[in-house]
Order: structure tokens, then sequence, then C-alpha cells
């Protein structure tokens, strides 16, 4: 069984434009920092770091989403592995004995709880751990897929997600006996 599910392009082409007009709004908070202060408690050296912070995160974010645009599915459901390319920071390939639980959170995504080696044993670099970060404060045990870009319902995803991972343990059980 192959089950991929593929990426709203147009979802992600107006989160990119999105995107620009939010990094062009950081920089004129921090070229033009004056025009934002409203009260005695906002000053012109946090408007700067404002547009500083939010320079350096929306140009990570369009970074990130320009490079998932090329991909032609974002997630691939087998019965040895599940392979995650739904942002640029995804894992990859996982094998289903490195996941030990699924959940669903919030109204559009699906938290998958990894064995502890599989993150020592990935080397990321500082970039993908700060997106990963950005996304999930809780990256060292969890990865979040979220199905806001994907081109498929979050509980028909959740639903065959679970359905591969049991099938999965059954497999593994049965060949122990």
């Amino acid at each position: 069984m192959i089950k991929e599910y593929k990426f709203n392009k147009e979802r992600i082409l107006l989160g990119i434009v999105f995107l620009l007009l939010m990094l062009i709004f950081s920089f004129y908070f921090l070229l033009e920092p004056e025009k934002f202060i409203r009260n005695i408690f906002t000053r012109k050296e946090t408007n700067q770091i404002l547009g500083i912070m939010g320079i350096i995160l929306f140009s990570s974010l369009i970074f990130s989403s320009l490079k998932i645009l090329p991909r032609k599915y974002a997630i691939r459901i087998t019965d040895e592995y599940l392979i995650d390319n739904s942002k640029y920071e995804s894992f990859g390939k996982i094998e289903w004995n490195n996941i030990s639980k699924t959940q669903r959170i919030k109204k559009y995504s699906i938290e998958i709880f990894l064995n502890e080696p599989v993150f020592k044993d990935r080397k990321i670099d500082m970039f993908r751990k700060y997106l990963l970060f950005m996304s999930n404060w809780n990256y060292k045990k969890s990865i979040i897929i979220s199905s806001a870009i994907l081109n498929c319902d979050v509980e028909e995803l959740y639903k065959e997600i679970n359905l591969a991972h049991k099938k999965n343990k059954k497999t593994i059980q049965n060949s122990h006996l």
C-alpha cells in the first residue's frame, strides 16, 4: 500500500505573498520606527528590534516555502515507513517502529511522537533547528504535520497514518512470536 498526499500549491503561493508583505512591513518597522510609536512605553529601539526579528522570521519562512514548491508530494505512507516532506525542515523517511504515538492537535495538525534515538541520529543544521523550534516547541520529541498546505482532509490523513502504524505494530508483534 502506498498513499501519497500532495501540496495545495495555491495556498503555498498565497502564503508566500503574505510573507513578502510581512517582510516589507518588517523593513518599514526597522527603517521608520518613529511612525509606529503610539504611547510613552513604545520606544524607537523596541520597534527596530521588532523589525529585525520580523525580517529574520519572515525571510526564513519565505525560503522554507520556496524550497517545498517543487516537491511532488508532501506525505507518503507505505507499509514500512512514512515520508514527511510537508516542510523544508521535515525529517523525511521515518520507519514505523520509530514512531511511539500519534495524536491530533488543534484544527489542522497531527503530532507524531518519535523515539529518542531518531533525533540523536539525525544531524540537523542550525537553520533547520530554528525552523523546527518556530513551528514546534517540542521539536526534540515530536514532529508536527499540518494539513493547512496539503490537498487532503486532516482527519483522513490522521486515519491513514494510524492505520499504517497499527498495521506495522501487528506485523512486528507477529514476527516476534
